[in-house]
């Protein structure tokens, strides 16, 4: 039968029969998403009097009893049992002391242990949520051995999912065991891993063991590692602010070594001056003709750690640069970071070089309109 054969009320009809089906779905969907709600609500309440009647007896000096850990690690393997868990505890700790709970927390290491096989095995946002939880209450939090939750969260450091590898590597930084947070860039190494270098650098600083250790560790380990791992760890030691001067170095001066590494050395040298560096930071701004324009470029910002008659010389010479980078930075070193007066600078105003004189113009100008953009902001309040 052809669809121009049916009559235009019958298809009013249709339209109108699924309109009203759409409708039903959605009313019936929200009814069922508010008594979800208000489910998980009445069992994380339940839970609440549970948790903090054995905090009391744990405070009474009354063991905990094997039964309650037994059917709690039955209850949690469901999902919407351990939310309603991670809400019990968030209530709990906003009525009590954080003193009072650790030592129920500490009891939970053995139930999240048990846990590990069961939600090994599901999807990838489970595995997430578990992890987060692992962090967020500190389970196993200082344990020096390798136990179960330390292996899960190796192993799924390297899964596709960016939200599992990310709150994986956070637990791990909770926990605090270097060899183990060594262990998981291992493996992200050995299974070619790409992950944000800013959030692994901003995730050791998070380490809750000595983080003195860790960089020293991961920086030894550093021939396993591809430059996109080498370059947090460098970046955790800048701001961590620990003593790698002579090892920088090491790194800065050879040629061999890959770019973004000397880079990322030269980046450490401009927080922690270093004076055997100064000649090799002068170096790359003499000779920018025949360099990379970016060695000059961060090295002209560096020497701003590095005052003297010779650095204003070099600066100077870093004007002529063909890069306009390597000008700029030249010149917001001799004018923002060494104050140089415009007077010693007399002799680039009235030199030959017309791009070295717009440069220092340029900045000048610049320095000008953020004073009066910060008068008139003083100025409204």
């Amino acid at each position: 039968m052809h669809i121009l054969s049916i009559k235009p009320e019958v298809i009013l009809y249709v339209y109108m029969a699924s309109c009203i089906a759409v409708l039903v779905f959605n009313v019936l969907y929200i009814f069922i998403d508010k008594y979800r709600g208000r489910r998980l609500e009445h069992q994380s309440l339940e839970m609440v009097d549970e948790i903090t009647g054995q905090i009391q007896q744990m405070e009474a000096g009354v063991d905990v009893r094997e039964e309650y850990f037994t059917g709690l690690i039955r209850r949690l393997k469901k999902l919407e049992k351990l939310r309603a868990f991670e809400l019990s505890m968030e209530e709990i700790r906003r009525q009590m002391p954080a003193g009072r709970t650790e030592k129920y927390l500490e009891q939970m290491r053995r139930v999240f242990l048990e846990l590990v096989p069961v939600y090994e095995k599901r999807d990838e946002i489970e595995q997430a949520y578990f992890a987060s939880l692992v962090e967020k209450f500190g389970i196993d939090k200082g344990h020096t051995a390798y136990d179960g939750l330390m292996d899960f969260m190796i192993r799924i450091v390297v899964h596709k999912g960016v939200f599992v590898r990310e709150n994986a590597l956070r637990a791990l930084y909770m926990i605090g065991n270097k060899e183990a947070v060594l262990a998981a860039w291992e493996k992200m190494e050995d299974n070619e891993i790409c992950h944000s270098k800013k959030l692994l650098s901003d995730g050791l600083l998070k380490f809750t063991g000595d983080r003195g250790e860790l960089a020293r560790l991961l920086f030894e380990h550093r021939s396993r590692f591809d430059t996109r791992l080498v370059l947090p760890v460098m970046q955790f030691i800048r701001f961590l602010g620990e003593d790698f001067r002579k090892e920088f170095l090491e790194l800065l001066s050879k040629e061999t070594v890959d770019k973004e590494i000397r880079l990322e050395a030269v980046r450490y040298f401009r927080k922690y001056p270093y004076e055997p560096v100064r000649a090799l930071l002068q170096r790359f701004l003499q000779y920018h003709e025949y360099l990379d324009w970016e060695y000059a470029a961060v090295a002209a910002q560096a020497l701003e750690s590095y005052p003297g008659p010779d650095t204003v010389d070099c600066l100077k010479e870093g004007l002529k640069a063909v890069n306009w980078y390597v000008r700029l930075n030249s010149a917001e070193t001799l004018i923002m970071g060494l104050k140089i007066p415009k007077k010693d600078l007399f002799d680039v105003y009235n030199g030959r070089d017309r791009y070295a004189r717009e440069i220092l113009n340029y900045v000048t100008e610049k320095i000008e309109i953020k004073g009066q953009e910060m008068e008139l902001r003083e100025t409204d309040v």
